[in-house]
């Protein structure tokens, strides 16, 4: 078994963030026992479930924990929440699966195994095996299921595909990002953004801070934003043209590419 899916067929599509923050609430609650979100970078995924957690004891894992480091943390951490958060590095370690697939299990108390010896265990730090009746929140950018043991997780879990649009995500920021200049540039090309992130907002503070003549434009490719859909914009926004074809004139003239270019454009980024 070796396919790969990038939003499981089970997902829940979410695109606003007060129903996205429902869910990880519940799970914080109690009320679910396993909870997956998926969604893209730079969305906050991990910082809404933070929020949410506050300062209720639980457990917080993210990147480059060792499968017996997690195993260990488990151990110590027994039936408070779990979040394991940036799956990525995890699912190139079998052993790391293997323990996912027992955390994630149905049952209300779960029994995870160390199968080979280890120092701590040798020491008595760590029994070979425990129990544990700890609510699990997976939270990824993406999610592959690459073998039996994922597609097991998958099949237990609530899965939450959180897909806010530019605006749901422009909105948002607008609650605590104070760089109005940034903002408003930004709200100037959201309808090109096709992938939003909250990381522009504060790369463009930076950028302004740093180069204050050509912020803009180098936001701007970072934002994928490059020179061709700036012409696009151009010549949509421009007074003067009556219709398309003026506007295809001008795009042409300037190099930017045939009729047929200025017509893909428009239509991948949904200008009427």
């Amino acid at each position: 078994m070796s396919h790969q899916r990038l939003i499981p067929d089970n997902a829940l599509t979410v695109a606003s963030y007060e129903e996205f923050s429902h869910f990880v609430t519940q799970f914080v609650a109690g009320h679910l026992d396993l909870l997956l979100l998926i969604g893209g970078p730079g969305i906050s995924k991990s910082q809404t479930v933070r929020r949410a957690l506050g300062n209720r004891p639980h457990l917080y894992v993210e990147t480059h924990a060792t499968a017996f480091g997690l195993y260990h943390a488990l151990y110590e951490h027994r039936g408070l929440p779990v979040v394991i958060d940036d799956l990525d590095h995890l699912y190139a370690d079998r052993a790391s699966v293997r323990l996912l697939k027992c955390l994630c299990n149905t049952d209300r108390i779960k029994a995870l195994k160390w199968p080979s010896r280890h120092r701590d265990i040798v020491r008595g730090e760590v029994p070979t095996s425990f129990t544990t009746s700890s609510p699990v929140c997976l939270i990824a950018n993406e999610w592959r299921t690459l073998n039996a043991n994922v597609l097991a997780i998958e099949d237990r879990a609530i899965i939450i595909h959180f897909a806010p649009g530019v605006g749901e995500v422009h909105a948002k920021v607008r609650e605590w990002f104070d760089d109005e200049e940034v903002y408003a540039f930004i709200e100037e090309h959201l309808v090109f953004v096709r992938r939003p992130s909250m990381r522009h907002y504060l790369k463009g503070r930076q950028l302004r801070q740093a180069n204050p003549a050509q912020w803009r434009d180098q936001l701007l490719r970072i934002m994928g934003v490059d020179e061709k859909v700036r012409a696009l914009r151009e010549v949509l926004t421009a007074p003067g043209f009556a219709n398309d074809a003026e506007r295809i004139a001008a795009f042409e003239a300037n190099g930017h590419g045939s009729r047929a270019t200025y017509y893909r454009w428009k239509k991948h980024f949904g200008i009427s």
